[in-house]
């Protein structure tokens, strides 16, 4: 399944009998390996640079007049601990050092070998391919004294892309390493502390100064950067410590971006080039909420939650990182088609998942994931469960057909994950070595755990319902679940008459939302949202329904009473929805304004009522920009709003000159502050930041200069 992680089979089908301690088998091979190196200078390729062979008692500086393939790996210096001291120096100019292509595995090769005697630097170089199980595609062993990497791109290697490992010695060395690009870099995930980090890994007492790094594209291994892996549970780490400063960009990175002794004073993403002439233009941005109210596939950062607006139809792998945290509310609909990717603390709530050809969850690492309230129907491959500590509670699983012998139907605890299943129900699952595989001995950390509790219902699985039934850490089921148990939750039915209004607890939302429901009027605002307003004890009322384009479904963001605008003066933001996507202005000549959105197409809409609330509609128009109340979800309301506002003409001043924002949202694109619209720029993009103005950030975005909300982007860099 090419679309999978390329290290899940290495995790699942990693052999189990093995118990050879794992560092002394780096040792090793790479003591054989060095005893069948020449100890002879290669000869030149025609680039300036050997193309294997090793280089032992001479000094050297090499400067590549094109880039190298090379055939074999290339060693320097030895690994007699007495040996004296040389120096080799690889100037690139810009060119690329191209290893073997193979990823880890058989036939992989590391492409320089760095011993122990050797000072090594290596500036403005690609490093491409490359890498060895037990090593990496250069590799620095048990050395003695400090290296330098400026200016260098490390592209498509495997099994790490750079490794520092001085846990033999324990000598404590310090490395400095600048302006460094890691891209499409692979590795091997063991655990959640033990592994083959895809960029950069450290093993003992080393120390690295990294200075400006961008990381991109990296959906291996158990990080992208890892310090102190020992490799065995059993041996006791000697650490050293990464510290990044300048500049830090996480461009699409899963499952996490660095474990270990970290110190990060990073000032935020760069900007400009990167490693060797590279870009630090963000190639995987925060992937864009659909009509049904989620991301169909990519990447998701930070904290947030999705409340499903309609059925989903995933066309990619959605990834959730580890330094993540989001919540899906299900609403009952369903995510068809879906393979989730988990390393963030998640939960699932409510919800179909189905359709899926592949594993429809897949969690990693050591983090929380709760789901409660879903069902599990006709996907052909089970649930994944990695080293997470899992809930799985009041759901379902059944129709799951496997097709192949080695896997189970419904559900794979694997690696050190501990999983609760509780209240659930498992029912016509077919395939496979049976509906649960719950967890096989582990050589790299605690073995996996399975635990059942309450009700559970296993009906009509085939071939077995518990493959390995003696690996249940605890069985307290206490009888089947009820033939009628219910799995999703179905929303309250809202009364039509309150003027409390809360989402259980409003006018109805209708299949066709927006139309007059007896003497409760409704306005619609496009396809966007509905007001329906209507007179209760002498009091206009009114409450603002989001529409879901797909179904036409109605959802409560606000509710709105004149009282609250009588007694205002000037122009104040009345009241705003728990989200930002509703607003609710009275102005000075106390006419009111409700704004709504945006929806999937970024429309926001606006409607003015006449001297009030209740008065007739004066205005309706659509703009496009960010949700209307997000600068205002935190204040205290009613919120005044200063007289003239962002749209007269304001002071320009220079920006200082690292000055960069991020984009939160997709944003208009301006020709003055609070000028006409001149473009549309789109969500989490980073800009460098020309002119400043009250309020305002000048960007210039692929050539276009323009003007962006100051209240929408955050600083990633100085900007005074």
């Amino acid at each position: 399944h090419e679309n999978l992680p390329p290290n899940y089979f290495t995790i699942i089908y990693k052999p189990q009998s093995s118990r050879l301690n794992m560092r002394a088998f780096v040792v090793a091979s790479l003591f054989v390996a060095l005893l069948a190196l020449p100890v002879v200078p290669a000869l030149a390729q025609g680039c300036g640079l050997p193309a294997s062979g090793t280089i032992v008692t001479a000094s050297a500086t090499y400067t590549l007049t094109a880039d190298c393939t090379m055939t074999d790996t290339l060693a320097f210096g030895t690994q007699d601990l007495n040996a004296s001291k040389i120096t080799i120096t690889i100037n690139g100019g810009g060119h690329a050092i191209i290893g073997t292509i193979a990823r880890c595995g058989e036939g992989s090769k590391a492409i320089i070998h760095v011993g122990v005697n050797v000072v090594f630097n290596l500036n403005n170089a690609t490093i491409k391919n490359g890498g060895r199980r037990g090593s990496a595609a250069i590799s620095l062993h048990d050395t003695k004294h400090s290296a330098t990497f400026r200016n260098v791109t490390f592209l498509n290697t495997g099994c790490s892309a750079l490794w520092f490992d001085n846990s033999s010695t324990a000598t404590a060395v310090t490395h400095t390493l600048s302006s460094l690009l890691f891209e499409g870099n692979t590795g091997n995930l063991y655990s959640a502390d033990h592994g083959h980090p895809a960029g950069i890994q450290t093993i003992g007492p080393v120390s690295l100064n990294i200075n400006n790094i961008a990381l991109r594209g990296i959906f291996s291994g158990n990080a992208a950067i890892g310090a102190n892996d020992t490799y065995s549970p059993s041996l006791p780490a000697t650490k050293g410590r990464i510290t990044f400063s300048g500049c830090l960009t996480v461009d699409g990175v899963f499952p996490r971006v660095y474990y270990g002794d970290i110190v990060d004073n990073s000032r935020g993403p760069c900007s400009g080039a990167i490693g060797n002439g590279g870009s630090s233009a963000i190639k995987y941005p925060q992937a864009p909420v659909s009509a049904c109210g989620l991301p169909l596939g990519g990447f998701i950062y930070g904290k947030h939650t999705f409340n499903l607006r309609g059925d989903c139809a995933m066309n990619s792998l959605l990834r959730i990182p580890y330094e993540s945290d989001v919540t899906i509310k299900g609403n009952s609909h369903s995510l068809v088609g879906a393979v989730l990717l988990l390393a963030g603390p998640t939960r699932l709530r409510n919800m179909v998942m189905s359709g899926s050809t592949n594993y429809p969850i897949l969690t990693y690492l050591d983090q929380k994931i709760t789901i409660s309230n879903v069902i599990f129907r006709g996907n052909a491959r089970p649930l994944v469960f990695q080293d997470s500590i899992v809930t799985l509670a009041d759901s379902l699983i059944e129709n799951h057909q496997q097709s192949r012998s080695d896997l189970p139907s419904g559900i794979f605890v694997n690696l050190s994950a501990r999983l609760t299943i509780r209240d659930s129900v498992f029912r016509g699952n077919s395939g496979g070595v049976g509906l649960l595989y719950a967890g096989a001995p582990y050589q790299y950390g605690e073995n996996p755990a399975t635990t059942l509790e309450g009700c559970i219902t296993f009906e009509s699985n085939s071939p077995r319902d518990i493959y390995d039934p003696n690996s249940l850490v605890t069985d307290s089921r206490t009888r089947p679940c009820p033939p009628n148990k219910v799995f999703l939750r179905q929303p309250s039915v809202p009364t039509t008459d309150s003027d409390g209004c809360n989402p259980h607890n409003c006018p109805p939302p209708q299949p066709q939302i927006c139309e007059r429901q007896g003497e409760i009027e409704a306005l619609p605002l496009g396809d966007i949202a509905c007001v329906f307003r209507y007179s209760k004890a002498g009091e206009t009322v009114a409450h603002v329904y989001e529409i879901e384009p797909v179904t036409s479904r109605g959802f409560h963001k606000l509710t709105l009473r004149q009282s609250q605008a009588a007694a205002l003066e000037g122009e104040q933001i009345v009241a705003v929805s728990a989200d930002g996507r509703a607003l609710a202005v009275v102005w000075p000549d106390d006419n009111i304004t409700i704004k709504a959105g945006p929806n999937y197409q970024g429309k926001i809409a606006h409607i003015t009522f006449a001297g009030g609330l209740g008065g007739g509609v004066i205005d309706f128009r659509t703009t496009y920009g960010p949700a209307p109340g997000l600068p205002y979800i935190n204040l205290a309301l009613p919120h005044r709003i200063q007289p003239g506002g962002a749209a007269q003409p304001v002071a320009e001043s220079a920006a200082p000159r690292d000055c960069m924002v991020t984009t939160q949202y997709i944003l208009n694109l301006r020709d003055a502050p609070g000028g006409d619209i001149k473009g549309i720029v789109p969500a989490f993009a980073t800009l460098t930041v020309t002119a400043r103005a009250e309020g305002w950030h000048e960007v210039d975005y692929h050539g276009e200069r323009g003007w962006l909300s100051a209240d929408y982007v955050r600083p990633t860099a100085d900007c005074g």
